[in-house]
């Protein structure tokens, strides 16, 4: 997704939120009471995000399940919700217990951003910050507009391994196979 933009400085609940998004045509994130409008995303931006769904969905290890931006991720520890271009969860989905509609999931093993002029910085600082306290969270991924793959893969004491791939093939360690030469021939300007 591109960048979100503020759309008032008030204190809206988690409640707030769910409801102004259950009636907008528009997404929106949600951020220390903050209601933060998304935009659009360029043709090369969504096609990125689609090659990585299909990425996923093609060598996702049984019992794991690839989502869209459409599915809603929120951070329990500190209340952000968001719409990762990419989310996968293994094993049970975990909806958030204030989410009735059940619209919202906690646990992803896996989150990918698709990196943008606009988002970059939001995705490695603010949003990274915030995904590093998702319990369930192994691996990150940012993809960037150019040829390169940026991967933070969370290691059994709970730092993270940082590593980026330019060319060629990559296993991730929640189990997809990503082939950069799949990935980005022919995208879009």
């Amino acid at each position: 997704m591109t960048a979100s933009l503020p759309q008032s400085h008030h204190d809206y609940t988690f409640a707030d939120y769910l409801a102004l998004e259950r009636d907008s045509e528009i997404k929106h994130e949600f951020d220390a009471g903050e209601i933060l409008a998304m935009s659009g995303g360029t043709a090369r931006h969504s096609a990125l995000a689609a090659r990585m769904i299909i990425a996923l969905g093609n060598t996702c290890v049984p019992g794991c399940t690839v989502f869209t931006s459409d599915m809603r991720i929120r951070i329990v520890a500190t209340g952000r919700a968001t719409y990762p271009d990419v989310s996968m969860v293994c094993g049970p989905i975990e909806y958030d217990p204030e989410d009735a509609a059940r619209t919202t999931i906690t646990n992803p093993a896996l989150l990918v951003e698709v990196l943008s002029v606009t988002t970059e910085k939001g995705d490695r600082g603010n949003k990274w910050m915030h995904y590093q306290r998702i319990s369930s969270l192994q691996e990150y991924v940012l993809v960037s507009q150019e040829t390169r793959v940026e991967i933070f893969s969370r290691t059994s004491a709970g730092t993270w391994e940082y590593f980026e791939v330019r060319e060629g093939t990559v296993r991730l360690a929640s189990g997809p196979t990503l082939d950069l030469a799949v990935l980005y021939a022919d995208l879009p300007l």
